[in-house]
């Protein structure tokens, strides 16, 4: 027993020095386990909290993984935002598990204490990212997994960020107001300078006084909208119950109200408060996740329920072999649909 205790870290050694020379190698691995966590739903008894495990921790395996990597290209810094940003990670890779597993020790009632807890401390993490640490817009999810296709050379035997470590060779950032600042001995010649922000792999610095300095005012207000939606639609849910219609409007108005706000900030398209090209990126996520709310209660078990499941019936009829991905989506579609599809998930 103590010689496996002594080899553990150096399997984990052994682990982090093949991922970091076979990121692709490890993506294959990591897309094979959320494959098992669909295939193992309803063939085993407790299959749907059996395959949110496995879902669940091939998400945290990307996480760690992506980590290692991080780490051996020296791409990141850790600080105080990374280390929310991890942890709002990983609440979010297994708050569905954490959900279902209490739901079976200690009934409804559990889940639901389970649920607001969850919600509480993302909504506190969140707008501490906003507040204090002038984070611009929430990402989702918080840390993005890595394209490890583009830090690949094309030799395939080692991998570099070179536009993050040529970036770094020629600025370095100031601690108070998070301003870029071009290194003077990188400068280039007097004749020759645009005297415009510097640039990552073509792109313009992301406007930092936007980015990481005082956000403004309606993007703050629409940001802060966002991020506590989950929270009121809960509380909307305590009053109204959790199949009325008042809860839903009140979310579905949150999230139009916020992004009617960011909209309106970019009326003016050089003003300061104009929106970069990463908020840009997250608000049409968001404009397309409103397309969930057809499939949220009580639109579901009203309207949409019965034309989802006529249209996978005419497929698996007409169509062949489409069967086989048909019939068991109907299936379990109900199940997926009182799971996943909260407005507070988004």
């Amino acid at each position: 027993m103590s010689s496996i205790l002594f080899s553990l870290p150096e399997l984990l050694n052994s682990y982090k020095k093949w991922v970091s020379k076979n990121p692709q190698m490890a993506s294959d691995y990591e897309t094979s386990a959320k494959w098992i966590s669909y295939f193992i739903t309803g063939r085993i008894n407790n299959s749907h909290v059996v395959s949110e495990l496995v879902y669940c921790l091939s998400n945290l395996l990307v996480l760690f993984n992506d980590g290692i990597i991080r780490k051996s290209l020296q791409i990141t810094v850790k600080s105080k935002v990374d280390e929310i940003k991890l942890w709002l990670a990983i609440v979010e890779y297994s708050e569905v598990f954490c959900e279902l597993s209490v739901q079976k020790i200690w009934g409804n009632r559990g889940r639901w204490i389970v649920i607001v807890a969850i919600q509480a401390f993302k909504c506190i993490a969140r707008l501490m990212l906003v507040y204090k640490h002038k984070e611009a817009t929430i990402e989702n999810p918080p840390l993005p997994p890595l394209e490890r296709g583009k830090l690949v050379n094309k030799n395939g035997n080692k991998f570099v960020d070179l536009g993050q470590t040529e970036f770094k060779s020629v600025s370095f950032t100031l601690k108070r107001s998070g301003r870029v600042i071009r290194k003077v001995e990188s400068s280039p010649p007097l004749g020759s300078r645009t005297w415009k922000p510097l640039e990552i792999n073509g792109d313009v610095t992301e406007n930092k006084e936007t980015s990481q300095g005082s956000l403004a005012k309606r993007q703050l207000v629409a940001e802060t909208i966002y991020i506590t939606k989950p929270l009121v639609h809960l509380l909307s849910m305590g009053v109204f119950g959790t199949k009325a219609w008042k809860p839903w409007m009140i979310s579905l108005a949150m999230d139009l109200a916020s992004l009617q706000l960011y909209k309106s900030t970019q009326k003016n398209k050089h003003a300061l408060d104009s929106l970069t090209k990463k908020q840009k990126l997250q608000l049409s996520k968001r404009t397309m996740l409103l397309l969930l709310y057809l499939i949220r209660s009580p639109v579901y078990e009203n309207y949409s329920e019965n034309k989802i499941n006529a249209f996978l019936a005419a497929l698996s009829n007409n169509i062949p072999l489409v069967r086989i991905i048909c019939n068991p989506l109907m299936q379990y579609l109900p199940f997926w649909q009182s799971n996943y599809f909260y407005m507070w998930s988004s």
